[in-house]
């Protein structure tokens, strides 16, 4: 997509979505949006990222370099499924921009599935995390550190 283009999810990748996830965006109405430049922030994280993250921000998902769609790409499907995560719980207000900053909890990707986990004990990273390895792990694209069964359990919306 040309620089600072914007698109809604195309119905590929809608249909490519975990179905779970899908529903639920439509319930909290909301209506994705992928903007193909860096959000203001991810300009900053480059600094110290050495690259520019791909950031959620409501119902918009900064993705620079997007494609026009991301349904046969399985890895972009997944990491799209991440964003939109995060964009869901932006919408029902699990998450706010004050809450995630303030809080390092939320920046952790890495998480631990045991039997006793919660799913708001989990930082929106490890949330976003553990609802794209849903994604790769009902594909076969990745050995999960549980059973399919834990991440359908641990997921709201799975």
């Amino acid at each position: 997509m040309p620089f600072g283009t914007r698109r809604p999810l195309t119905a590929g990748e809608i249909k490519a979505l975990t179905p779970g996830l899908a529903k639920a965006l439509r319930a909290a109405g909301s209506e994705p949006q992928i903007l193909a430049r860096p959000a203001l922030g991810a300009r900053f994280a480059r600094l110290w990222r050495r690259s520019t993250p791909i950031i959620a921000w409501k119902d918009r998902i900064y993705w620079p370099g997007a494609l026009t769609d991301f349904a046969a790409q399985p890895r972009l499907v997944a990491l799209l499924q991440h964003e939109l995560q995060h964009v869901l719980e932006y919408r029902t207000g699990e998450l706010g921009p004050v809450r995630y900053a303030l809080s390092p909890h939320n920046w952790r990707y890495a998480y631990q599935p045991t039997a006793k986990a919660r799913w708001l004990a989990f930082g929106a990273e490890q949330r976003a995390q553990i609802v794209e390895d849903l994604w790769l792990i009902e594909r076969g694209l990745k050995v999960g550190a549980a059973p399919l069964e834990w991440y359908r359990r641990i997921v709201p919306w799975a």
